[in-house]
C-alpha cells in the first residue's frame, strides 16, 4: 500500500465511511501508473464521505482531479489554466488511455 493511501487510511473519521477495497485499489493502480511516469507528484489525498478517495495532482499548468468510488469508477476532471479540458466518469481500464492523452499535453 501506498504510504500516502495508508495515512488516509489511518486518519480516516471514525464517523465516515471508511476507504472501500474497491476505490483503494483503483487508487493504488493510479498511483503505481503516475509513479512509472517519473514525474514530480506534488499529489493532494482526502477521503470522502461517501467512501472513495480524492486525488488532486498539480503539474505545471495542469491539474488532474481524480477521484476512486467505491463502485470502481473513476470520476475526473482535467483543467489547464483553471479550464476544464476533459472530464467524465470511467472504469480504470478506460481511464488510462485519457489519463495519458491529456498527460501528453504537458
Amino acid at each position: 500500500m501506498h504510504p500516502q493511501i495508508a495515512a488516509v487510511v489511518n486518519n480516516a473519521n471514525p464517523y465516515g465511511q471508511m476507504l472501500n477495497d474497491i476505490a483503494q485499489e483503483n487508487a493504488e493502480k493510479v498511483l503505481n501508473y503516475i509513479d512509472d511516469l517519473n514525474l514530480e507528484r506534488n499529489i493532494r489525498f482526502r477521503p470522502t464521505h461517501a467512501g472513495s478517495l480524492f486525488m488532486a495532482w498539480n503539474i505545471g499548468d495542469w491539474e488532474y482531479d481524480m477521484e476512486c468510488v467505491k463502485n470502481g469508477y473513476i470520476v475526473f476532471t482535467f483543467t489547464k489554466n483553471g479550464y476544464e479540458k476533459a472530464s467524465g466518469c470511467t472504469l480504470y481500464d478506460d481511464f488510462i488511455p485519457q489519463f495519458e492523452k491529456y498527460l501528453l499535453m504537458l
